[in-house]
């Protein structure tokens, strides 16, 4: 660790992208769980089967809980990609390959944080639309669609590296 190259590249278009998406994302959450907390019942969904179906219910509290770990995980992959080769990589890194795996890193976790913030912003919303006697916005996609954005970035960055190795 100590023998790798200090590296930084610029954040590219996309990556200020997906920022700011992430951090749009986190905050319209958050609003949705302030401005229905009032009027939410005291028993609300907290859990969805794999078609989208609420299979478990719990105290409205439990609204904040999406809320609460986007707080924590979003602007700690924001923060993490200015310090991407603490990463672990699975090839070595030189001043002259330095600049290749950290820029991945750093889409990597833009893309991350983009997706875990709107599908946390997705699952309260569909938190409060169920607790209000509403329908599912994601319903049977939840699955194909978590699995997809979770899965996709990360085959992209394992691909991407052994490419550029």
């Amino acid at each position: 660790m100590k023998t790798r190259p200090k590296t930084r590249p610029p954040k590219k278009f996309w990556d200020k992208i997906f920022e700011s998406i992430a951090i749009m994302g986190l905050l319209i959450g958050i609003y949705l769980a302030i401005q229905a907390w009032s009027n939410l019942p005291t028993t609300i969904p907290i859990h969805f089967d794999a078609a989208g179906n609420a299979d478990g219910f719990g105290p409205k509290g439990m609204i904040w809980l999406l809320p609460a770990i986007g707080v924590v995980m979003v602007p700690a992959m924001l923060f993490l990609r200015r310090v991407p080769l603490l990463s672990n990589l699975p090839f070595g890194i030189t001043e002259e390959n330095a600049s290749y795996p950290s820029g991945l890193i750093i889409g990597l976790l833009s893309l991350l944080a983009c997706f875990v913030s709107l599908l946390f912003w997705l699952l309260v919303y569909d938190t409060i639309s169920i607790a209000f006697g509403g329908s599912s916005l994601l319903g049977w996609l939840f699955m194909p669609i978590f699995l997809t954005g979770i899965m996709g970035p990360i085959i992209w960055y394992f691909i991407a590296t052994l490419r550029g190795q």
